[in-house]
């Protein structure tokens, strides 16, 4: 049962060892006269001492440690946490995000001042304090086309400009600096959001989306019930853009991309028409084969190609890097 008063901040962590620290100092100084704070960690198995920073600081009632035993995503760390808490509002944020003070007030009085708002996301900045551009458009076929293919990257930044790109990233929104007042969006980066209890309930995500597109399915699901998602520029919060899945792009990148591509697919399953789901996979396997011509003329990468082919669940690529599980099918 949910506790009012009581906000739970849920963070996921997998080898975050030298950021957790900054990260729960930050969650735990939003605590208020009105705002007591708890802060849920789901730890995904890291290979650092970042369970161990956290077990040191978990008292049972401020910071509570969720061991997971395995690696089995942000999606199923997120829900593990929200199962755990107690707050009649929730906070996903990342551990990599280091909130400002009040961050999560202000948050918390503009979903109480607008019933309408089912999400309400801090605006980020980059570490070194550049502007972050975190809110994505509605990602449709033509879109996955254009910004995540060999064909559709270099034809839009050849022909269009990046066009494609700039408007999936909502630049327009930025182009004279971070917006001053609430403004809509499809979908912010889950790094630093804030919603009831009530409209995420009963699991906040996906569990079949581990890493990738688990926010978009979120924002979609909470559009549909007629509920807005605003950016609080009154909320601010420094966030270094999603180190461990940097991390592990750097390490196993053809994985990361098959990951990348089942996890596109399993979205487009739950949200595309279905003419555009059966567009997919073929327009990603011509664009593997386009890919690996490039890779013959020394010009390509051949991970990605790799990547995709994996992610198609075809011979010659890797396995996606997760194994999603099932519990929180709708």
């Amino acid at each position: 049962m949910s506790r009012p008063g009581l906000l739970s901040i849920l963070v996921v962590t997998y080898d975050h060892g030298e950021e957790i620290d900054a990260c729960l100092d930050a969650a735990l100084a939003q605590a208020r006269e009105h705002l007591e704070i708890e802060v849920v960690v789901a730890d995904n198995a890291s290979r650092d001492d970042s369970a161990q920073r956290v077990g040191a600081r978990a008292d049972g009632r401020r910071v509570r440690l969720l061991e997971m035993g395995s690696n089995r995503g942000f999606a199923a760390g997120v829900n593990a946490a929200f199962a755990a808490s107690r707050g009649e509002h929730i906070m996903l944020l990342n551990p990599d995000c280091v909130m400002d003070d009040g961050c999560a007030a202000a948050l918390l009085e503009h979903l109480r001042a607008r019933p309408d708002v089912g999400l309400a996301a801090a605006l980020l900045r980059d570490p070194d304090g550049e502007p972050q551009l975190f809110a994505r458009r509605e990602l449709d076929l033509a879109g996955a086309l254009w910004a995540f293919t060999t064909v559709g990257r270099r034809i839009d930044a050849r022909l269009r400009g990046g066009r494609a790109l700039r408007a999936r990233r909502y630049e327009d929104l930025w182009a004279g600096g971070p917006p001053r007042d609430p403004v809509e969006v499809f979908c912010p980066m889950a790094a630093c959001v804030m919603a009831a209890r009530a409209d995420l309930a009963p699991a906040p995500l996906r569990e079949e989306l581990p890493l990738f597109f688990n926010d978009g399915e979120l924002c979609a699901r909470l559009l549909r019930a007629g509920r807005r998602i605003e950016i609080v520029p009154a909320a601010t919060a420094a966030h270094g853009y999603g180190t461990s899945v940097a991390r592990a792009q750097r390490s196993d990148p053809a994985r990361m991309r098959a990951e990348w591509v089942a996890s596109l697919r399993r979205y487009a399953r739950l949200l595309w028409p279905w003419p555009a789901r059966a567009v997919l996979p073929a327009a990603l396997l011509a664009d593997a084969a386009v890919g690996a011509a490039l890779c013959l003329a020394r010009r390509e990468d051949p991970r990605e190609v790799r990547g995709t082919l994996g992610g198609l669940g075809l011979p010659g690529g890797p396995p996606p890097l997760l194994t999603p599980t099932w519990r929180s099918r709708r």
